[in-house]
């Protein structure tokens, strides 16, 4: 589910910054769905790491969720910041890669923060009858 949310999100990259659906493009969505896996096992690595967040605990899952948002937020940035160059001085071949790769990137944060913890949570109290 994060592969097909990230794709989805370089695509919509490409799209709102105005550039053509081309072959770079296409490797930079496909390139950043490997960094959104990361942050998602980041994420789902933590909860588990923790038994009362692994129980389908919805505060304990919080508490450790913002433990790894330093680590989650950190490798996005590096990532952002290091197409930078090739944003502003790719030329005309580069700037689809960088643009869909930055852009998927920043997105799948979000899905590794709020979805992944949520879709984990459902899954978790499936058939319980008080969740917290």
């Amino acid at each position: 589910m994060v592969a097909i949310c990230a794709i989805g999100l370089g695509f919509f990259s490409l799209w709102l910054f105005g550039y053509y659906f081309s072959f770079m493009g296409l490797i930079g969505t496909f390139g950043l769905v490997g960094i959104a896996i990361n942050d998602s096992v980041v994420v789902l690595a933590a909860i588990l790491a923790d038994s009362e967040a692994s129980a389908g605990n919805c505060r304990a899952t919080r508490k450790v969720v913002m433990g790894s948002t330093r680590h989650v937020v950190a490798t996005t940035l590096t990532t952002m910041i290091g197409f930078v160059p090739l944003l502003v001085k790719g030329g005309t071949f580069w700037p689809p890669l960088a643009i869909a790769i930055v852009g998927g990137v920043g997105g799948s944060t979000l899905i590794a923060l709020y979805l992944v913890p949520c879709c984990y949570l459902l899954l978790a109290n499936f058939g319980k009858s008080n969740v917290e």
